[in-house]
């Protein structure tokens, strides 16, 4: 009778050296099923990530991130790998480490330039599922919304809105950006943030008024509890709003803000005359959705 072993891990680790491509492929997401239990595989999956063969090289980091905080020092490596499909598996699997991947911040930050769209994209989500632990990468993310990447903008924005308190000076003072789109995805980001972003309750107002952040002031207000932001908190300098600006973008910006008033309850009470104004003489749908945020802020 012959003795077999219940440890799948030498057979899959002769077969992620199979002479057929796809075998190899096989083997790494054979180990990545296998997770944080086959973290002794983590050295020759690094090897097949610069495998000959796209498919294993994909494999093989996707794998990689299955193994656990083990597998990060080869994973922040791999966010420079030439593959862009490495780099994407890569930055994806640092991204579901969360806080544990808060070595690899500097890293995760210079991804968000990347060439792909997909990795820049997912280093926004990573540095978002750090939470607090990536305040240090609010002026990255603040660069990144201000690009041409509008995809790239909404999830820079949805990281600042999950980082919190450290990214609510940016995100307060993008609700000036020339860019509509800018002002819009801060105003939504803001609102994700519920009662905890209350001090950006008159900004918020000014966009319902129909203002893009024309005469906000550069600086908070005597008393405000904006008071003692500054660049440490990743804070940017305001620019002149934009002449002239399509009204429809301008409309939409004033919807998303007053959407993010009515998240923020009975924190938003102070911008009640705004949205009450806005439901009664607003273009639609900003009626409609001053109205909705009116009854939410009354009603909490």
């Amino acid at each position: 009778m012959t003795t077999q072993t219940d440890d799948p891990l030498p057979d899959l680790l002769r077969r992620l050296r199979a002479a057929v491509p796809i075998d190899r492929a096989r083997a790494a997401r054979d180990l990545g099923r296998l997770g944080w239990l086959a973290r002794d595989a983590i050295p020759a999956l690094v090897r097949a990530a610069d495998d000959a063969d796209g498919k294993v090289r994909e494999a093989a980091t996707q794998a990689l991130g299955q193994m656990g905080p083990e597998a990060l020092p080869p994973l922040k490596l791999m966010l420079r790998h030439d593959d862009k499909y490495v780099r994407r598996q890569a930055v994806w699997a640092l991204g579901r480490l969360g806080p544990l991947a808060r070595p690899a911040l500097a890293a995760v930050c210079e991804a968000l330039r990347d060439a792909d769209p997909r990795t820049a994209s997912g280093a926004a989500q990573a540095l978002g599922n750090m939470g607090a632990d990536g305040a240090d990468a609010v002026p990255a993310l603040a660069e990144a919304m201000r690009g041409t990447n509008i995809v790239l903008c909404r999830l820079a924005a949805k990281a600042l809105s999950q980082i919190g308190f450290p990214a609510l000076a940016t995100l307060i003072t993008h609700l000036q950006h020339t860019d509509p789109f800018v002002r819009g995805e801060s105003a939504l980001a803001l609102g994700w943030m519920g009662a905890a972003a209350r001090p950006a309750v008159p900004y918020l107002a000014k966009l319902v008024r129909g203002s893009s952040g024309r005469g906000l002031a550069d600086t908070p207000p005597p008393g405000s509890s904006l008071s003692g932001f500054g660049a440490g908190s990743g804070a940017v300098t305001p620019t002149a709003p934009a002449a002239a600006t399509e009204a429809t973008a301008d409309d939409t910006c004033r919807v998303y803000a007053a959407q993010a008033l009515g998240k923020m309850g009975a924190a938003a009470a102070a911008a009640l005359p705004e949205l009450t104004a806005a439901s009664r003489h607003g273009p639609d749908p900003l009626r409609d959705a001053a109205r909705q945020a009116a009854r939410l802020v009354e009603g909490a």
